[in-house]
């Protein structure tokens, strides 16, 4: 859908200090096509995303080549005139480069008003994976996107040191959201305890992972910087003719080598049943072992992502609303499996 004779659309940023209509935006982002009129149809798509005011699926023809062209707009409202690290990371020019792995939606702009970050992508078309089937492309995906975006950080001058440093993952508007804060729910799994026996006294035994915690995340700080997704769920994964193809990078944050597999692991443990879950672990980490870039040392990179599974395994699974989840689907029994589970890994 993008001409190959324009400069790559992540290098064109446009700043607006006005809301304008959507044609107006891709005038300015195709200076190719003139004043000529668009005709224009638009579909809401679902987004759940924090600060997403919508995503839409606009569908049109070129009115040069009059080939039909489908672009994807995404609004991220702005706080105190911030912008989004996903508009930051679709104004990277030339940050995963070179991917083979994973292909990425082309990106046309980035729009900037006061209000609001409009991010103009390719539509992807595609079939959802089963995700649990593809741990395999996955690993190897992750430790490409890794690899490269470690590079593309270090290459960085120094004048983007602040911007990177907003998007570190262990910035405290990211380490105080909920879903990193499994501890703020053992009050709640004590309750469980009282009212069911087969629960009683694990609160106690999943506060032991509070210091295990720190102590993965004190060793996770001092090691490689990469962009991390942090998103693997299977509305984010497209496949088309054996390609997989990754979107939506509302999560992006700079992470550190490990942590997308991590949290790929973590939702994979959330939504699947034990069996499912251990054969799709093995396949991955087999898999990313022998994919990481000479030079990455592999206990760390497993160890980062011992620490994001853990984050995000344990907050889920302990939250009231699983519980009250598991509770009405009679699958208790499946849910104190996934807590032995979890509670063998302080061994």
């Amino acid at each position: 859908m993008t001409d190959p004779s324009r400069p790559p659309a992540s290098s064109k940023t446009l700043f607006r200090w006005q809301r304008a209509p959507l044609e107006n935006h891709l005038h300015a982002l195709m200076p190719q096509w003139g004043q000529h009129a668009l005709h224009i149809s638009s579909q809401d798509l679902a987004s759940n995303a924090s600060f997403v005011n919508y995503v839409r699926h606009h569908r049109l023809t070129d009115p040069c080549s009059g080939q039909p062209v489908e672009v994807v707009e995404k609004s991220i409202r702005k706080v105190a005139f911030f912008g989004s690290q996903e508009a930051r990371f679709h104004r990277a020019d030339g940050l995963l480069a070179g991917s083979t792995q994973f292909r990425y939606p082309a990106c046309l702009g980035v729009i900037e008003t006061p209000w609001e970050s409009l991010i103009f992508t390719e539509f992807v078309r595609g079939k959802p994976p089963r995700i649990h089937a593809i741990a395999r492309q996955l690993a190897l995906g992750i430790a490409e996107l890794e690899s490269l975006s470690h590079a593309w950080l270090k290459a960085q001058p120094a004048g983007k040191a602040p911007l990177l440093w907003s998007m570190d993952f262990f910035r405290p508007w990211f380490l105080l959201r909920p879903r990193f804060n499994f501890a703020r729910c053992l009050p709640a799994l004590a309750q469980l305890g009282r009212e069911d026996a087969r629960f009683a006294g694990l609160a106690a035994r999943f506060e032991a992972f509070v210091p295990l915690i720190r102590q993965l995340a004190s060793a996770a700080r001092k090691s490689p910087r990469c962009i991390s997704h942090m998103d693997y769920l299977r509305k984010n994964l497209f496949v088309d003719k054996g390609q997989l193809h990754l979107i939506d990078w509302s999560e992006v944050k700079v992470g550190r080598v490990g942590f997308d597999g991590g949290a790929y692991l973590g939702s994979l443990f959330r939504r699947k049943d034990m069996a499912v879950f251990l054969a799709a672990q093995q396949e991955f980490v087999e898999a990313y072992r022998g994919a990481l870039a000479p030079g990455v040392d592999v206990q760390q990179a497993l160890g980062n992502l011992r620490y994001v599974f853990l984050l995000t395994a344990l907050f889920h699974c302990l939250r009231p609303e699983t519980v009250e989840e598991y509770r009405e689907r009679e699958r208790m029994g499946l849910l104190r499996e996934k807590y032995d589970y979890l509670l063998g890994l302080m061994q």
